[in-house]
């Protein structure tokens, strides 16, 4: 692995915070204990959360990690590589759904998902998702970890979201 800290055994590790590869074990578990933003983001997509978290554990050309805080499952998130492509950019969505529990580790998942997102964007060229306009934690910590927040306002069935990009250093897009 080229991640930060990384053994044969996990992803990550860094005192108290582990990142594991996702099992569907760990989706569950998330998925009977999410956020009501992180609802609130699957029913914008019409997604249950069932399907946001068992499918990335599936992708095969994608990255699902889990955070372990005290080996419980706080958190999943990962890449999944965009369907269509830009140019001959390798594009994909980031994405992250949590517990309760992750509210309260704020200041130390922020550097393993700091650490996470900038190794992410040396995987693909480019990164997105989009967030409720309304979610402005999410877009506080999104603008923290580098991303450049979007001017214009993307309605998703019916819920107005603001969209996020990162990319790597080496690419130059126009977002307009």
């Amino acid at each position: 692995m080229d991640f930060p800290k990384s053994t044969a055994k996990y992803f990550h590790q860094n005192g108290r915070v582990t990142l594991v590869q996702s099992t569907h074990e760990h989706a569950q578990y998330v998925q009977e204990r999410l956020r009501p933003n992180d609802l609130k983001e699957c029913e914008i997509h019409n997604v249950t959360p069932f399907v946001a978290l068992h499918a990335p554990v599936m992708e095969k050309n994608g990255i699902a990690l889990t955070a372990l805080y005290d080996d419980e499952p706080v958190a999943m998130f990962g890449v999944v590589p965009f369907d269509e492509a830009l140019g001959d950019l390798d594009m994909g969505t980031i994405w992250m759904l949590g517990t309760e529990r992750l509210n309260h580790l704020q200041k130390s998942f922020y550097k393993t998902t700091k650490q996470f997102v900038d190794w992410a964007v040396t995987k693909y060229d480019y990164v997105e998702n989009v967030v409720p306009l309304d979610h402005k934690r999410t877009i506080l910590w999104l603008h923290t970890l580098g991303f450049d927040v979007g001017q214009g306002i993307v309605t998703i069935n019916g819920t107005e979201c603001i969209r996020f990009v990162r990319c790597a250093p080496h690419v130059e897009v126009s977002f307009q």
